[in-house]
């Protein structure tokens, strides 16, 4: 057996029945009963991290062993029985779970505020963080990166700290197959890593991510199994709202954990609206110093306690605006692009004749093949298209009309998140003409 139980007997706080008999039905018997034992009073506890009771180490329990770690389902029966062995007394299922419940309510601990709390009194004062994405997977030595970094730990951090802290921030390591960039997570993670999620809203997967401070959708397969929407949806949470599997009802959890993301693909982001919440960064073997394998426990000890001063020294967890702009225009290198983007992006480039607006749509068209054809007999204007018009382009580079509304849609799109184009009225051709406008050097920010 684990342990004897200790003053059971000579307990005068334990309730009795009428003929002396320890009560069955009391919860606070039960409580006792735990109490009292010399290992179960020591080495149970609740994580208030992953919310689930667990084992500080191995035990037996008659002729069971539990091994170190969650508490597995048997745990209330064979305790059950021992309890019996030991008192005399079989407590019946309610007493039992709302005893052990409240023994557990008593005996919480949080092993990763633990670990940040150690991190940070031995942290030596260099700064780790700024470098970490450089060295570890050769991103672009830019200061960018080094925000970003900073930004997806601090918010880590912040997490662990505050659970219900809103964090809308995703981490997307992008290309350098082979450079370790599920390696780096896993190195930062230790324990509390997972990569073991197939969606957003499956509530086994819910069960696996609360018990992570880094949830890696490694390949992105979790996003690719979800519409944008549903996946911007989950990022903004603050909490998951399930029931456990050994509990009564649904209850609501604190969204305790990050998350990050890989892939080999670099052109990746594909709409342009709601690509704010992820933080591209692109990994180059040719540039990496280290690989993140090579990274010892006491380094990723010191990159966390760092984390931790930098949080409490009241870093904000959003970027400023001046941040984001630059953010807009650095994610553009990892935007998907498909034919029909291209061949706008492309028309928006090319150089015209000064009297292009009084060209017919035939003379315009003409003029726009012998431009993407490279045909030799091309004689390029000297003038920046300054405005054009849907229907325009729907002609000019593929030869369709104005019904043709998915084209049309698309185009309007592209033309909408164009940062160098606006939406105007202009005549051409004698008529009043609805379409885009080039912004002016004057009017940008």
């Amino acid at each position: 057996m684990i342990g004897n139980v200790v003053s059971i007997d000579s307990q005068p706080k334990m309730i009795t029945t009428a003929k002396g008999d320890i009560k069955a039905n009391s919860p606070s018997n039960v409580l006792m009963s735990f109490k009292a034992d010399d290992q179960l009073s020591i080495y149970l506890k609740h994580n208030d991290f992953s919310q689930e009771h667990e084992l500080l180490k191995d035990i037996k329990i008659g002729n069971t062993l539990f091994k170190k770690g969650e508490l597995p389902s048997n745990f209330d029966s064979v305790v059950k029985v021992y309890f019996e062995s030991v008192l005399g007394v079989a407590f019946s299922n309610q007493a039992m779970l709302d005893g052990m419940e409240t023994f557990f309510s008593e005996r919480s601990y949080n092993p990763v505020i633990e670990y940040m709390e150690r991190a940070t009194e031995k942290w030596d004062g260099r700064n780790r963080i700024d470098r970490m994405l450089q060295v570890y997977l050769g991103a672009e030595d830019i200061p960018l990166v080094s925000k970003i970094a900073q930004m997806w730990l601090v918010g880590a951090v912040a997490k662990v700290y505050d659970p219900y802290v809103k964090f809308d921030y995703v981490l997307d390591l992008v290309g350098g197959q082979g450079v370790g960039k599920t390696s780096l997570l896993q190195k930062l993670g230790g324990e509390w890593y997972t990569d073991a999620v197939t969606d957003f809203s499956n509530k086994d997967n819910y069960d696996i991510m609360l018990k992570s401070l880094i949830v890696n959708d490694d390949e992105m397969v979790a996003s690719n199994r979800m519409s944008f929407a549903e996946t911007k949806a989950f990022i903004s949470k603050t909490s998951l709202r399930y029931r456990k599997p050994y509990m009564k009802r649904t209850e609501e959890f604190a969204k305790n954990f990050i998350l990050a993301r890989t892939t080999n693909q670099k052109e990746y982001l594909k709409d342009k609206t709601g690509e704010r919440r992820f933080l591209p960064v692109m990994a180059d073997s040719k540039r990496q110093k280290k690989h993140p394998m090579e990274i010892e426990p006491e380094t990723i000890e010191q990159i966390w306690g760092e984390a931790v001063t930098i949080y409490r020294a009241g870093a904000d967890l959003m970027f400023d605006e001046n941040t984001e702009d630059e953010l807009n225009i650095y994610r553009e290198q990892f935007m998907y692009r498909d034919e029909v983007e291209l061949q706008v992006l492309e028309y928006l480039d090319m150089p015209v004749p000064e009297n292009w607006q009084n060209w017919s749509i035939q003379q315009q068209h003409q003029y726009t093949s012998k431009y993407f054809d490279n045909s030799s007999d091309f004689d390029p204007g000297s003038k920046k298209l300054d405005k054009v018009s849907t229907r325009e382009m729907m002609y000019n580079l593929f030869m369709r009309n104005s019904n043709d509304r998915k084209l049309s849609t698309k185009i309007n799109m592209i033309m909408d998140n164009h940062p160098d184009w606006k939406k105007s009225v202009f005549r051409a051709g004698g008529k009043s003409t609805k379409g885009f406008v080039r912004v002016k050097d004057s009017e940008k920010n």
